[in-house]
């Protein structure tokens, strides 16, 4: 954020850069462990039963969103801005030690800062040509009315910090870490003052993916199996570089064209077709680790 403040400029020559890292890093493989999770949940299946039922699964997922973007962008969009503001909201409330509604108040709250944020914070207009790439629509019109406009980021910077106020004020007898209070302070701050696409960046590398993969990783543990980041990286190796060879073409295309907002647009819809089966397989994880 400090540097968000202090070089504006610097942070905006270096953002695209920051998101590839990230998503080369990271992004692309907290998501490429989900046929271990999957394999790992029916163990009295046959390897042959598993595998089918897998990639069957995720090509279909893949191929019905696909087709929702080519033939209704903006439904394959709204459909996004739900499974992101679930699957960013669940992600990181599922730490906290709460009860059930709760950690459900706390999803929902979380997601709709932070997406709301992205699309309607520090550089609204940018966001809106990416969305009219994507859609045909102009999301800046859908606020046009709204004056002054700082109401706007201020009102959903607030969603989330005011529910966890709340959740804490009507569930005295948890004591949470003074990070997490940090946390619902930061996390709005950073999307409501930093530049979109860094602040993207750094959220989606550091509080989610990573703390993301951690999650995998002691579902597997408690699952008997030996596993760590190294683990992580050789597990993940193949289908990590076959998402990266699917971003090189995507980025060779969109570059004979030299639009950056296209590229943008293309990726999040490459992001949102491979989230929108994960969020199932992770959903799963849940709701199994207690069992």
């Amino acid at each position: 954020m400090l540097l968000n403040l202090l070089f504006p400029d610097f942070i905006e020559s270096i953002r695209y850069g920051v998101l590839a890292i990230v998503i080369l890093v990271i992004g692309m493989p907290h998501g490429a462990l989900d046929h271990i999770i999957t394999y790992q949940s029916f163990p009295n299946q046959s390897k042959r039963t598993k595998r089918l039922g897998f990639y069957g699964y995720y090509f279909l997922m893949m191929t019905a969103y696909g087709l929702l973007w080519l033939w209704f962008p903006l439904g394959g969009f709204l459909l996004f801005l739900l499974i992101t503001i679930y699957h960013f909201g669940r992600a990181d409330a599922e730490r906290f030690d709460f009860d059930e509604s709760s950690k459900l108040l706390l999803t929902f709250t979380r997601g709709i800062t932070i997406v709301g944020l992205i699309v309607y914070g520090s550089e609204p207009a940018y966001i809106s040509r990416i969305v009219e790439v994507l859609t045909g629509y102009n999301s800046m019109a859908l606020v046009a009315y709204i004056k002054p406009y700082f109401w706007i980021p201020l009102i959903l910077a607030a969603v989330y910090p005011l529910a966890y106020a709340a959740v804490l004020l009507f569930t005295p007898n948890k004591t949470p870490s003074t990070l997490y209070h940090i946390d619902a302070i930061i996390v709005p701050v950073l999307f409501a003052l930093g530049d979109p696409i860094f602040a993207f960046s750094i959220y989606f590398g550091v509080w989610h993916s990573y703390n993301h993969a951690q999650t995998m990783l002691r579902y597997l543990q408690k699952k008997q199996h030996e596993v760590s980041m190294k683990w992580f990286y050789q597990k993940t190796m193949l289908l990590s570089l076959i998402s990266y060879a699917g971003l090189a073409v995507l980025y060779v295309i969109t570059e004979a064209f030299g639009d950056m907002y296209l590229l943008l647009a293309l990726l999040f819809v490459l992001i949102s077709v491979l989230t929108l089966p994960h969020i199932f397989v992770v959903e799963m994880m849940y709701r199994k680790f207690g069992s």
